[in-house]
């Protein structure tokens, strides 16, 4: 089986596989052509599968890493259980070394099917509904400016100081995550500004009248911003009945806010899936406690970068980080049991980890569980342009 990078020509083949695999329409007009990165299996010489790449830089503990996601992940259903999906898979492990990827996220259909390929669920990201007549603690406020597309460099510095307030956010560098043509698409951004007159929030929403306006974003640097933004959209509860706003979990600043009002219900929206690919990178971007400690992690991953014993040894917020074929550990992790404690923020400890699958302990490992506290984490970036 052949993998690589798929040509210009071989796009309106992807596009047919991807059609006949989720079941959708295939139109000739408009899928013929790719506008990221696509890697192929060939069988024969034939495309049998395909996914999608597109590269990113995101937060974690306050370093920008390198990060891949993996999306139209789709095969041809007569070449399916051929294995052309794990040999892409595989080799996107293998180039995630050459590449200095360091993890890596996917929107899953199912869990269970990733979780052969080491992806664990990162976020269990939730919608917050709340009636707007239940906001009237919250003083109504116009110290926002609709977005326009001139305040693009303005937006993106806004939305990047947010990227480090929260692990596992991306930076963004150009207008593709955000509608420059508000009136003719219905798609509105505003930006908080403080008294200084700094944008410190911003929120993108559409409105469905007559029920309920919809936040698809909701970013801030205080307290303030989010109670200005929440004023602000107060001025729509003459023609809607209620705020709902996506992409939040449990601890959010939203949900912190509105967490003592008796009618706000949460929905459960899925999420993303992550996988570390280069995990003494990972652990040499934590950030460590002060105090000292060290610990061993006997990684059991398939991918070579990521097999044997890790030693970290940290103190005053760094760690050294070595790798060794054999030995004694603290703490045995499989790749999702690693994405589980490492990547996700849960801030687990012996006694709970003990309940995640692929996690094995030989002694209660407090300098590591020290090492990983509960973190602000939230991957809910669209690889898609709006």
């Amino acid at each position: 089986m052949e993998i690589r990078l798929i040509k210009p020509e071989e796009a309106i083949d992807y596009h047919k596989i991807s059609a006949a695999s989720f079941i959708w329409k295939f139109d000739k007009d408009v899928d013929n052509k790719v506008e990221m990165p696509v890697l192929g299996a060939f069988q024969d010489g034939k495309l049998i599968a395909g996914m999608e790449l597109f590269d990113f830089k995101c937060n974690y503990c306050g370093n920008l890493i390198n990060t891949l996601v993996l999306s139209g992940i789709c095969s041809q259903p007569e070449y399916r259980r051929m294995g052309g999906v794990r040999a892409l898979f595989d080799q996107v492990g293998r180039a995630a070394v050459e590449n200095n990827i360091v993890a890596g996220f996917l929107s899953p259909f199912s869990i269970e099917y990733y979780e052969k390929f080491g992806f664990a669920n990162l976020n269990r990201c939730f919608t917050i509904k709340v009636p707007f007549h239940k906001l009237q603690n919250i003083p109504r406020s116009n110290d926002v400016e609709l977005f326009t597309g001139e305040q693009l460099q303005e937006l993106c510095e806004l939305h990047n100081k947010c990227v480090f307030k929260e692990n596992l956010m991306t930076i963004r560098e150009d207008e593709k995550h955000f509608c420059k043509t508000p009136l003719e698409e219905a798609d509105y951004t505003y930006i908080h500004r403080n008294p200084q007159g700094e944008a410190d929030g911003y929120v993108r929403f559409k409105v469905n009248r007559p029920e309920q306006l919809v936040a698809e974003e909701l970013f801030v640097l205080t307290p303030d911003a989010l109670k200005g933004i929440i004023g602000f959209l107060r001025n729509y509860d003459g023609i809607v009945k209620t705020l709902k706003v996506k992409k939040q979990y449990q601890g959010s600043p939203l949900s912190c806010l509105v967490d003592r009002i008796d009618s706000i219900s949460y929905d459960y929206e899925g999420g993303y899936a992550g996988r570390i690919y280069n995990l003494k990178k990972l652990l040499e971007n934590n950030a460590y406690p002060k105090e000292y400690g060290k610990f061993s992690i006997l990684s059991l991953d398939d991918l070579e970068q990521n097999k044997g014993i890790f030693d970290v040894e940290y103190e005053n917020g760094k760690a050294t980080v070595t790798r060794r074929v054999n030995g004694d550990y603290d703490i045995s992790l499989t790749p999702t049991a690693a994405a589980r404690l490492l990547l996700a923020g849960e801030g687990h400890t012996a006694q709970t980890a003990v309940y995640i699958d692929g996690v094995e302990l030989k002694d209660d490992a407090e300098a590591f569980f020290r090492a990983f506290p509960h973190r602000a984490t939230r991957f809910t970036d669209s690889f898609w342009s709006i």
